[in-house]
């Protein structure tokens, strides 16, 4: 899983990303639409078949009704002058057939064509005999020599005494010539026998197997037979065919489907990068367990000790990645959420750091509020876990000096604070809006001085500076913490100087997680006996 949602949310996969939405929603389109063509085309094909199925439903229709009227009309005797001329008057009714016979046991006696003939044609065994004296029995696909008709084909139809000849029924015109078909006559045993059309058609598309839409061996299939059962018609059309047939539609489909594709998987990207966008993800994740602490130690350069450290948020990502405060400290901001999150910092820290100081230490803590919470109530209530008479801490404070910052509102709340044992610092002096004007109106215990001053290049202004920076802090009464030492020349010159309380930066230890600093305080922290004085 989280393979899956490192990838969504990685900015070099979001070219990859949108491709896929597009990949997936195009075939999804192409296979609505395919399936929408499908259902179409089965349907066209089911009606062409229906259609053309009603000119064998006639043919039957007609045989029934000439048998009908010769029923009723054949009154002279059989195969008599005036019996001929009856049958001749009914062969040539509309939709008669023309050939009409008497029929007496199982042969031919006369036709309304040739009279009588001199000798009987014997029909053989009939290939679907009638089932009572209403129905017809039929001799399907039989040569017509005997009857004139040389070269002919056809079927025989006998009710009684009467019976005609069926000629083959070709396909109707009109039918679409994408189509293949095949006729058959079906009896009721199952046997079939093949009339018109494309032979073996039919047997091979009830041996195929039926998918969706009469899908069978790639290719569109249908058989439908008439209310009678007798004639059956098969259809088929290969994919292939229709791919020739409608080749100009297909490829207007597969455009109209990609740019369908591009505007839907714009939305769909659009709604899901609003989801996993890193905001999303925090604020999803605000109370599970995302918070994590980091600690950077403090050295005390009087005693060359380790006996402190200032926490560090950092926040887990739902892919696991550590995530720094510069990009989810303006959205905790951004929902308020400042004092939460505070609290969050809080209660993470108390649990990893309490196990690390036994009984006979005590360890100096430094936390980062955001200015707009200096309020001693609520800050109080927050860091309740590390004040009290049994805390093995010493509580620091840092807050960073805002614009925002109204310094007569702020020396209450930090009075309020230092009274219930809270140590109070100035972060980041000598930056953004801090100034001598700040340090002089609030009671705080000490500054720490912006790492840009430590960091700076040596006989730039700026290092030059940093000793100014240190005697003017000195001098105003408060303790000096230098960050951003970086340079084992830098800690030594911090050293020589002795007006600086403590430093911290990467030469001395980056952030380390709870582990990592367990291992390094045991090394350079101090002996239990040992008591570190306060500092930020």
């Amino acid at each position: 899983m989280n393979s899956v949602v490192s990838f969504l949310i990685a900015a070099k996969h979001q070219s990859k990303v949108q491709f896929s939405l597009w990949l997936v929603c195009f075939l999804a389109l192409l296979a609505a639409s395919s399936w929408f063509m499908l259902r179409e085309l089965n349907a066209s094909m089911n009606n062409e078949v229906s259609r053309a199925l009603e000119t064998y439903t006639k043919v039957r229709s007609s045989v029934v009704e000439t048998l009908d009227v010769m029923d009723r009309q054949l009154t002279a005797d059989p195969c008599s002058a005036d019996y001929a001329t009856q049958q001749r008057r009914i062969a040539y009714l509309p939709d008669g057939m023309n050939e009409l016979f008497f029929f007496e046991h199982g042969k031919i006696i006369c036709t309304a064509n040739n009279g009588l003939l001199p000798k009987p044609i014997d029909l053989g065994e009939p290939d679907i005999a009638a089932s009572n004296p209403f129905t017809v029995t039929l001799w399907i696909n039989r040569n017509l020599d005997a009857l004139g008709l040389a070269g002919l084909r056809g079927s025989f139809a006998v009710r009684g005494n009467h019976g005609m000849v069926v000629p083959a029924t070709p396909i109707p015109t009109g039918i679409s010539k994408w189509l293949e078909f095949e006729v058959v006559l079906r009896a009721p045993d199952g046997r079939w026998w093949h009339t018109s059309g494309e032979p073996g058609l039919y047997a091979r598309s009830l041996a195929q197997s039926n998918g969706p839409f009469g899908l069978r061996d790639g290719a569109l299939t249908t058989i439908q037979c008439d209310l009678a059962g007798l004639h059956c018609l098969a259809a088929r059309v290969t994919l292939g065919q229709l791919l020739v047939v409608g080749g100009a539609v297909l490829g207007l489909s597969l455009i109209v489907c990609a740019i369908l594709a591009a505007w839907l998987s714009n939305k769909i990207y659009a709604q899901l990068a609003r989801h996993w966008s890193f905001e999303s993800r925090f604020l999803r994740r605000f109370q599970s367990q995302g918070v994590a602490c980091a600690y950077q130690p403090l050295l005390d350069l009087d005693m060359d000790l380790v006996t402190g450290c200032e926490v560090l948020a950092r926040w887990h990502d739902v892919d696991g990645t550590l995530v720094y405060p510069d990009r989810f400290i303006p959205i905790v901001e951004k929902h308020g959420l400042t004092k939460p999150f505070t609290r969050l910092v809080v209660d993470r820290a108390h649990a990893e750091l309490l196990p690390l100081v036994p009984l006979g230490k005590r360890m100096q803590v430094n936390f980062n509020i955001f200015p707009q919470d200096l309020e001693a109530a609520a800050l109080l209530d927050i860091f309740a876990p590390f004040l009290g008479s049994a805390s093995r801490f010493d509580l620091t404070i840092e807050i960073v000096e805002t614009g925002a910052l109204e310094l007569d509102t702020a020396q209450v709340q930090i009075e309020r604070l230092r009274e219930a044992g809270v140590h109070i610092y100035i972060d980041d002096f000598g930056a953004g809006y801090s100034s001598m004007h700040t340090l002089a109106g609030l009671s705080v215990d000490g500054v720490k001085l912006d790492r840009s001053f430590a960091m700076a290049p040596d006989e730039s202004v700026m290092a030059r500076m940093l000793d100014h920076a240190i005697d003017m802090v000195q001098d105003s009464g408060r303790r000096v913490v230098v960050e951003g030492v970086e340079t084992a020349a830098r800690l030594a010159a911090l050293k020589a100087c002795g007006k600086v309380h403590f430093a911290q930066g990467y030469y001395i230890s980056r952030p380390l997680d709870r582990d990592a600093f367990a291992r390094f305080i045991a090394e350079r922290g101090p002996r239990p006996s040992a008591r570190p004085r306060l500092v930020a």
